[in-house]
């Protein structure tokens, strides 16, 4: 995409990453795509982590000369995918799409990018609209649900897709993606909203998220998910060592309810 330069007396718009993790994703991957390429403020890349699909996934995306394949030969799941597409993003701005999900409208970049304006917030809180089984109805930021202490206690949402990452702010905090592992977006959440100086948000849906699909990772519990929730207890623990005070209280919460989440599966499995 073209990069804009700046002009006397105007600000320079805002170059974005948008990274897409896929596996086996042909049925809806296309729409996806789409809505990326469709967008009328065209400052961006789009990068699609093809994570070693076994159907039609990496023929469909090189359909589309405006986007990057990066193809891994082995699978990664989701965190890995997403760490090759942040060390390959090149954008000021960071946004996760999924390949089930979309932008909703062709104005959100622009949209974004107007709200950021002059400054360089850390994060960026979207809104989104969830459909399907799991989850339905919109999910917007406000200045109440967007302050940091709110966030970890009162949004129920630890996605990553909903919110617009400052690149450099992940990179100098080393905030990768869990690899290997369910719930990879849980520790980069905590991670980023805990350990960010500046935020703004957006009220308005930028995201359509599918939730609930028969064959997605959400739907089913096994012995694995409850080891990785434990998993990221203890790392939990460990941030709770890094961030300031006032803010410690707010990781117990989280450890007590990802300890309820796990009795939960627990009971599902008997």
């Amino acid at each position: 995409m073209e990069k804009i330069e700046e002009e006397s007396g105007r600000r320079i718009m805002k170059r974005f990453s948008i990274i897409m993790a896929a596996y086996n994703a042909e049925k809806e991957i296309e729409n996806a795509i789409k809505s990326v390429l469709n967008q009328t403020f065209k400052n961006f890349e789009f990068i699609v982590v093809n994570d070693a699909s076994t159907d039609t996934t990496a023929e469909i995306v090189s359909r589309y000369g405006d986007v990057k394949l990066i193809s891994h030969i082995e699978n990664k799941r989701a965190g890995g995918a997403r760490n090759t597409g942040l060390d390959n993003a090149s954008g000021e701005y960071i946004i996760f799409l999924d390949s089930d999900d979309i932008l909703a409208d062709q104005n959100v970049l622009a949209k974004i990018d107007e709200k950021i304006g002059k400054d360089a917030p850390d994060i960026i809180y979207l809104g989104f609209k969830s459909i399907g089984e799991a989850l339905q109805g919109e999910f917007i930021p406000n200045e109440h649900n967007s302050i940091k202490e709110n966030r970890i206690v009162e949004w129920k949402y630890e996605n990553v897709w909903d919110v617009c990452w400052r690149k450099e702010y992940l990179d100098i905090n080393k905030i990768r993606f869990v690899e290997g592992k369910y719930f990879e977006d849980f520790m980069f959440y905590y991670k980023g909203v805990l350990k960010s100086s500046s935020y703004k948000f957006i009220d308005f849906v930028s995201i359509v998220y599918q939730s609930g699909r028969p064959d997605s990772m959400t739907t089913f519990v096994n012995y694995k998910k409850i080891k990785d929730l434990y998993f990221n207890m203890e790392e939990l623990l460990d941030l709770y060592n890094e961030v300031e005070e006032k803010y410690k209280k707010y990781i117990v919460q989280a450890i007590k309810r990802s300890n309820d989440y796990v009795n939960r599966m627990i009971d599902m499995m008997e």
